[in-house]
């Protein structure tokens, strides 16, 4: 017999299948509390926003969550901003319900199996998007698809928290997207480590004080993290272009298929109106 988490992950895939057209590939078919966690390691130089890994995308991918954070406390010992996220899912048809996502909010859940759809949905229907636009317009997906989800089935509990964790989101959007701005400016200028210290120990105490502006959700606790290059740079590949996906849904009188329809197309003027 399904637990109520299972069946409301079930329910929500139903949702985002029939209602989204959104693609599952066999995701979130299966409990795993043990074996399987997600785990991503990102590091940069502290006077750089780029990666310091040579590889496709910006991070280390870890399933054991204990070899991740050594990889990370590595990196910091070697002088680096690094990063270690630890999250309840990613995007692929073989990725189980983990003990993460069982122990997540019901908006957390609603948000993190749609968007892990939208990437599978992105694969199977070869959108070949760039990487941030794909995760950008997959932070809409979730948040908005979850509150969609929440609509139908006329919770107004779940209404209420969906809608003020993508509130959440929008305003911590705007806080990484301005940090990169500032963060590139100023590299530009070849600062010493005095003024790069000081920007940072700024924009940590900007982000103290929007985590206590924030309502209850998982982007307030990620705001007590470490405010360096890692962190910013991980997060602004969710947030580049999410002010621009976010005012096309608004304008598409929140008809999540057709905006999801223009996110596909990687040529649309849409992502050059920056």
């Amino acid at each position: 017999m399904k637990s109520s988490v299972e069946a409301y992950i079930a329910a929500l895939k139903e949702f985002g299948r029939t209602q989204l057209n959104l693609r599952f590939d066999g995701s979130f078919s299966r409990i795993s509390t043990d074996e399987f966690s997600c785990n991503w390691v990102y590091a940069c130089k502290p006077d750089s926003l780029a990666s310091v890994f040579d590889t496709p995308r910006p991070f280390e991918f870890y399933a054991d969550e204990a070899a991740g954070r050594n990889r990370y406390h590595q990196l910091m010992d070697d002088g680096l901003d690094a990063y270690f996220y630890h999250a309840e899912a990613h995007g692929g048809g073989n990725c189980p319900i983990t003990r993460d996502l069982l122990k997540a909010s019901r908006a957390r859940i609603g948000y993190v199996v749609l968007h892990e759809a939208w990437h599978t949905t992105c694969r199977i229907g070869k959108y070949h998007l760039p990487y941030p636009l794909e995760e950008s317009t997959g932070r809409v997906v979730g948040l908005f698809g979850a509150i969609a989800y929440a609509r139908s089935i006329d919770d107004t509990v779940l209404i209420r928290e969906a809608i003020n964790q993508e509130k959440a989101w929008q305003l911590f959007a705007d806080f990484i997207n301005s940090a990169w701005d500032e963060l590139t400016t100023l590299y530009a200028a070849n600062p010493g480590p005095e003024v790069i210290a000081s920007c940072k120990e700024t924009l940590k105490k900007r982000a103290a004080q929007l985590q206590n502006i924030l309502p209850a959700s998982w982007e307030k606790g990620e705001l007590a993290q470490p405010i360096n290059n890692a962190f910013i740079a991980r997060y602004h590949d969710y947030t580049l272009y999410y002010p621009q996906a976010r005012a096309h849904l608004l304008a598409q009188n929140s008809s999540l298929t057709a905006a999801m329809t223009a996110f596909a197309d990687s040529q649309n003027l849409l992502w050059h109106q920056k």
